[in-house]
């Protein structure tokens, strides 16, 4: 009979899904959402080094923007790639490397055919706005029409270019990392003006505190380090179908 109730455990021990606390103890589970772009994986490849630097192995797990930071608010995974500053004020068990990775430029993108009607769509009440839920930077703007929050960002530019949704909340690099090669094709353009900036850091769980300060030695030797080697700047398009 314990032979019998052992193996039922081992069995029940076997099927769990597996969660930042039945990793090895030198892997952290980062968690993130499911969308990539240029930015996403330099921030990714950033901290895959600072981590190995330490003799940590770093782990990214991708899931739906909203849920991700729920549960790695919860403890099921050890930290957040890259989250917009303030986050921390919102979901209290995390805790914010205090060195700025990158940062983001909130900007609304909308159907070529209708640049010019809708330049003044923050004051429009019939106009569907579009964004990723969990996307904190958009879903915390202020305007007249209705919200439309959507699982992914593939998903939102669809329905941008299918006319499901008038005007979509975003950054350019993560837009562009999902149109076709000719931008032009999509028929998608880029309203002139920044809504809103903000400053992306990585998060920790409560629980690796002890790691904040580490962390942010190394990161801040890597960041001064790829600012040398960054290339000069080119010029800004205002509109992705120029």
């Amino acid at each position: 009979m314990l032979q019998l109730a052992r193996g039922l455990i081992l069995a029940l021990t076997l099927s769990m899904p597996l969660h930042a606390a039945d990793v090895a103890p030198h892997t952290l589970q980062i968690a993130t959402s499911l969308s990539k772009s240029t930015l996403s994986n330099q921030i990714e490849q950033q901290l895959q080094r600072a981590y190995s630097r330490l003799g940590y192995q770093m782990q990214v797990v991708r899931l739906p923007a909203g849920r991700s930071l729920q549960m790695t608010d919860r403890g099921l995974y050890d930290g957040e790639l890259f989250r917009i500053d303030g986050v921390q004020h919102e979901f209290p068990q995390l805790r914010q490397v205090p060195v700025q990775l990158a940062s983001i430029e909130l900007l609304a993108f909308v159907r070529t055919e209708q640049k010019n009607m809708l330049r003044d769509w923050i004051l429009m009440k019939n106009v569907r706005v579009g964004f990723v839920r969990g996307f904190r930077l958009a879903s915390q703007l202020q305007y007249a029409g209705h919200p439309v929050p959507v699982t992914t960002l593939e998903q939102a530019v669809g329905m941008l270019v299918q006319g499901k949704i008038d005007v979509l909340l975003e950054d350019q690099q993560s837009v562009q990392s999902v149109l076709p090669a000719k931008t032009e094709q999509a028929g998608i353009s880029m309203l002139p003006g920044t809504l809103a900036r903000a400053g992306l850091y990585h998060y920790l769980h409560q629980r690796h505190s002890d790691l904040l300060e580490p962390l942010a030695t190394v990161l801040k030797k890597t960041v001064a380090g790829a600012k040398d080697k960054r290339p000069l700047p080119k010029p800004v398009q205002p509109a992705l179908d120029d």
